[in-house]
């Protein structure tokens, strides 16, 4: 006897898969015609777009997003809270976080630009 799967069960196979693609980025690449090696990935090692690597005490490497970043806090270890209400204790120095910041923020600039 084969096992048949319900529509619900189709339907919530369907939104993961969806989910999973949004999130590779590969969606939105399938969409464009490019292939899944063109562009910049989420998942490289140096990490995303918009994200900073910390590394969390006990050793796990996170990136976060540098835009829901909320406030950082030093205390023997660095407190970085999120907007959405969640904090990280990580091993890196508040500083480094901000460094990796400016650095994002300062390979958005364009030199000569015009300024208008």
């Amino acid at each position: 006897m084969k096992w048949r799967k319900s529509n619900d069960q189709k339907i919530m196979d369907r939104a993961r898969k969806a989910r999973k693609d949004r999130i590779s980025g590969d969606r939105g690449r399938d969409r464009n015609g490019l292939s899944p090696e063109s562009g910049v990935s989420q998942t490289n090692d140096g990490g995303g777009k918009r994200m900073i690597r910390v590394t969390r005490l006990s050793g796990e490497v996170l990136y976060l997003n540098i835009f829901q970043i909320e406030s950082m806090e030093s205390i023997p270890e660095t407190k970085i809270k999120m907007m959405n209400g969640y904090y990280f204790l990580v091993k890196d120095s508040a500083e480094s976080v901000v460094e990796q910041i400016r650095a994002f923020f300062s390979g958005c600039m364009v030199p000569g630009g015009t300024g208008n």
